[in-house]
Formats: structure tokens, sequence, C-alpha cells
């Protein structure tokens, strides 16, 4: 049986899911996967491993590497995983096919350097935009380009990665896209099963209004969470009956909760960190989830949202926004973010009874299923 060996940054558990169903495929073709995580998590991040990967079928192994932590603005950490024994790992395993979905990363070059010289297909992977531009980009630009270029196949999370990828010397004809799903049935088992509950759920999170704006991820600059806050404040002094809830906690948690206090907002809900287990009690509780964030790349946050049929207002920065948005039905894409932009959509979701929208129809076309057979090509 030949082997692939996709090498990733972190164990996360919005792609287990597709781990899965990837390796059920491959095995199905007579190919054995096998993922190497670089490290079990990033340092600032707190998480239940075990819960994350109990449930796996694929074969993997996470490896014990040094973190290169640089900060910058924003007080955002920026964290490449070394690893010094990662030609080791190849060697043992000597795969046929090496995928790589992480190329701020050495073990990319590395693995790149080892399929040259053995004569093996090289797959990057990449869900990076134009929409990101950072000073680590522009450092390591001429560094990712002869990645790219010196690359057999591609995969990008659909339309800007593509669109990125042809801006680095990628050969268009060999760049597969990818819907970058989530697990659809277990969202969509657990809005079911929450609807009886909501009332229950809102009570657990000190919810005291009739509906609630949802924000959930890292409570960074870059994500608006300090306009959210202003937005809202502006919001709920005609609207009193809308709570806003902020979920997962990150650096700026304090000053979020400082400038409550300071504008005195009344109704902003912030629970600490939530297992994956337990998130889809927010989405059940949520009417409308929003994400405007001024520089971003696609966040499952969103595909999670839209199995709860909640309307989404995010910005044009979201990538996802270019692929899943059906705007006017199911996202709403802020252009200009303002306080007036923000809280015009809001009340046109609320004007016109777009709360119980189509969404879920829509993001049922977002399958792993509608990807993974497209993997053949690289196998032939």
């Amino acid at each position: 049986m030949n082997k692939i060996l996709l090498i990733t940054n972190i164990i996360s558990p919005t792609r287990t899911t597709f781990y899965n169903d990837l390796s059920d495929y491959l095995v199905s073709q007579w190919w054995e996967l096998l993922i190497i995580f670089l490290s079990a998590s990033e340092s600032n991040r707190e998480r239940d491993l075990k819960t994350e990967i109990e449930w796996s079928r694929f074969l993997f192994k996470v490896l014990k590497s040094k973190q290169l932590e640089v900060k910058w603005i924003w007080n955002y950490s920026f964290y490449m995983h070394y690893n010094t024994w990662i030609n080791k790992i190849l060697d043992e395993e000597n795969p046929d096919i090496i995928m790589h979905d992480w190329w701020a990363s050495l073990s990319a070059r590395q693995s790149q350097k080892r399929c040259k010289k053995h004569n093996k297909k090289y797959i990057l992977w990449n869900e990076s935009t134009i929409y990101e531009p950072s000073w680590r980009r522009t450092i390591t630009k001429p560094i990712v380009k002869s990645l790219v270029r010196n690359s057999d196949w591609y995969i990008s999370f659909w339309t800007r990665a593509k669109k990125y990828l042809e801006i680095l010397w990628a050969n268009p004809i060999r760049i597969c896209e990818y819907y970058n799903p989530v697990d659809n049935g277990f969202f969509m088992n657990e809005s079911n099963g929450l609807k009886d509950k909501r009332g229950e759920l809102k009570e657990k999170y000190w919810i005291k209004t009739k509906y609630c704006v949802l924000f959930v991820w890292q409570m960074l600059k870059l994500k608006w969470i300090y306009e959210i806050v202003e937005w809202f404040n502006l919001f709920s002094k005609n609207h009193d009956d809308w709570s806003l809830l902020m979920v997962w906690d990150w650096e700026e948690r304090k000053n979020i909760e400082q400038l409550i206090q300071k504008l005195w907002v009344k109704n902003v809900i912030m629970p600490w960190y939530v297992q994956k287990e337990k998130i889809s009690e927010l989405y059940s509780i949520a009417d409308v989830f929003t994400l405007p964030s001024y520089s971003e790349v696609w966040w499952l946050v969103i595909n999670e949202a839209l199995c709860f049929w909640l309307p989404i207002i995010t910005s044009n920065e979201v990538w996802a926004s270019e692929d899943l948005v059906i705007e006017w039905k199911t996202w709403y894409v802020m252009k200009n973010h303002s306080p007036e932009e923000w809280c015009k959509w809001l009340n046109y979701i609320i004007d016109n009874n777009l709360i119980d929208n189509q969404s879920l129809e829509h993001i049922l076309k977002f399958n792993n299923d509608k990807f993974i057979p497209n993997i053949k090509m690289f196998l032939d």
C-alpha cells in the first residue's frame, strides 16, 4: 500500500472530520494516510487535546517541536514550529506523496527538498490570500515563491486562495480548489437537538434578553472587537431586548471589559474559552452571528454558524464571504466598517424578519464528499 504523509501545524478540532473522511477515501484507493502534527497546540491556547482526537480514525504522530515566538503590533504572537528531526521522520516513513498545509514552517522546505531528491510528489496546501498583508509575509515572500514554484500540485481554500497561489507563480491547471467545510452533520444534529433547550441555555449563559448577537473567535484587534462593543452600544440604545455574546479569550479580554465599563454598555456577556462540545450551545441561543474583521482568512466559525440557521454580518475582508455569500439572504457584507453600517444590517435583519433564514440549505453544498474524490488526480 502506498503512503501519503500530510504535515500540518497543530491538532485542530475543526479538521478531525475531514481527516477521517480523507483517510477513509484513501484506504478505499489502496493508499495509507499518516498525519504529522508539528505540535500539539500553540502555547497560548487552552485546549483539551484528548477530546479533540479521541474519536479520530486516521493515523497520526505529534512531534515535540520548539516554538519560535515573535510578538508584533496589536499584541499578536506569531509562532513558528521548528523540528530538528523532521528529516528523520521523513526517512522512517518514506512516503510516496507529501502534502503540506502550513508553509510558515521550516518543515515545508525540508519536506519539499526530500521530495525533489527522491522524485516524490509534493503537494502544497494554501489558505493564504492577498487580504492578510503582514511584515512576516513581506519578509518571507521570496522563500514562499520558491516553495510554490517547486511544488507539483496545489490545494487552495477556494477562490481567494487560488488567486494568491497564481500570484505566487503556481500553475493554474495544477490547483485543486477545496471547500474548507466543517462537520456539517455534527452541527446540524446539535442544532436540532438544542432547539427545545434554548431557554435553559440562555439562563446558563446569563442572557436575559429576547435576542442575541454572537461573536466567536480570538479576541484580537484585527477582529474589530472594540468596534463591535461600540457598535452594539449604539445599537442597544434603541434595542434593549438584545444582548451581545463574545466568546473565546485572548490577550484583549481585560481591555474589552474596561471598555464595557467605560461606556456603560449593558447586556454584554463574555464567557471564558468553550470547548467544541459546548460551542453548539452558543450558536443555538444566538439570533445573529457577526465577524467583521479587517484582516482575515476563511474562519470556519462562519460555516458552523450557518448550520444553525444564523444570518451573518461580516466584512469583505473575511474571504469566506466571496464563496459562501448569498448577500441579502444569508449574509450581509460590510464595506466601510462603520457603526452605522453594522447597525443598518442588524436593523435590516430585524425589519425583514430574516432571523430564520435559508443558511442551512446553502451550507449543505459544502461537504467533504464534494471535494475529497478530487484527490484522485494526485494519486495517478
